[in-house]
């Protein structure tokens, strides 16, 4: 809905010099008052009808549909459809999760404008509503109209690298390096690691792909990860088992996730990859059930003292910080 016309502190103090000169004039018969009262009183009412008139403008906002927590991202802006170019300024609401200055002081139809935004926090947060306010050349009066529509923004958690000690997500879910010894020729199968397709073979075998087997290889291409946040460390749980999979998946692996929300069936490849990191970025407090548990080749949890985040691969149990590749910097 379009505001009426208001007026601007400048407008207000021409307004009050008006109403004192017009007051004066009437007290004292100052008639050199009118040279300039009058003129000003104009002015004020030519340019009202001149901010009523205006057609409201159009925004148009390209914002990012995700990105990791702590990246930085850029919202483009611009205001079209108006009958004529006039200052105006642009505020969109940012969600508590993000942060940047989304005001900007722009003219219509003047092209793109731009600010930064922070995804500070993990989750599902929304660019907009938005106030424009457009103003006469002289800054007089202003008139405000109201974007409501919303951009929604999915803010991932973090991915850090992992260090020697991911080993053992290779030793515990049976993923060697023994390949020696040829073994035979399959068909490919979804997950299977592109490094072991036989191009050779492949190429004798009309409408489908075949993979390379090793003998004493012992290699289980489909990995079950469980997350629960049993306390408060959802953050932490998200965040490790956000890590964990990505290694997985850059090793070929087809990675099945379960939460408390549900199951996301193995998979690999990168629309599966942004799959698990939209669940995880909604990630909040909740178990799984026990068979899930039961069946979980790795365990990522955090007690509901949220002290730290524990991986459990088989029957080791390790904390999250001690899989982490220490020359980043990294800390958990």
């Amino acid at each position: 809905m379009t505001a009426v016309p208001s007026l601007t502190r400048r407008g207000q103090v021409v307004l009050l010099v008006v109403v004192l000169g017009f007051a004066m004039g009437h007290l004292f018969g100052g008639r050199n008052l009118n040279a300039v009262v009058v003129p000003a009183a104009a002015l004020l009412a030519a340019t009202g009808v001149y901010v009523a008139t205006l057609r409201d403008p159009r925004l148009e906002r390209e914002a990012p549909e995700y990105g990791h927590q702590g990246e930085e991202r850029t919202v483009r802006r611009r205001l079209t459809n108006a009958n004529r170019r006039v200052p105006a300024r642009i505020e969109d609401s940012l969600a508590t999760g993000l942060r940047g200055d989304p005001v900007e002081h722009v003219t219509t139809d003047a092209g793109w404008t731009a600010y930064d935004v922070t995804l500070r926090e993990r989750g599902v947060h929304t660019i907009g509503p938005a106030t424009v306010s457009i103003v006469d050349p002289l800054g007089l009066w202003t008139r405000t109209v109201h974007d409501h529509r919303t951009q929604r923004v999915t803010v991932y958690p973090r991915v850090h690298p992992l260090g020697h000690t991911a080993t053992l997500l290779e030793g515990y879910i049976g993923i060697t390096n023994e390949r020696e010894h040829f073994d035979g020729v399959r068909e490919y199968r979804p997950g299977d690691p592109l490094r072991d397709v036989n191009w050779k073979a492949s190429a004798k075998q009309p409408g489908g792909l075949a993979v390379t087997e090793y003998a004493g290889e012992g290699a289980s291409n489909h990995v079950t990860v469980v997350a629960e946040a049993l306390g408060p460390r959802a953050d932490g749980v998200a965040e490790a088992t956000a890590s964990i999979v990505a290694h997985l998946l850059d090793n070929g692996l087809a990675v099945e996730v379960v939460t408390a929300d549900g199951v996301i069936p193995a998979g690999n490849g990168d629309p599966h990859r942004r799959r698990v990191l939209e669940t995880l970025a909604r990630l909040d407090r909740g178990g799984v059930r026990r068979r899930h548990r039961e069946n979980a080749d790795i365990h990522v949890t955090a007690p509901e003292t949220g002290e730290h985040v524990e991986v459990a691969i088989g029957t080791d149990r390790r904390r999250y910080a001690e899989l982490l590749d220490t020359t980043s910097g990294v800390t958990a």
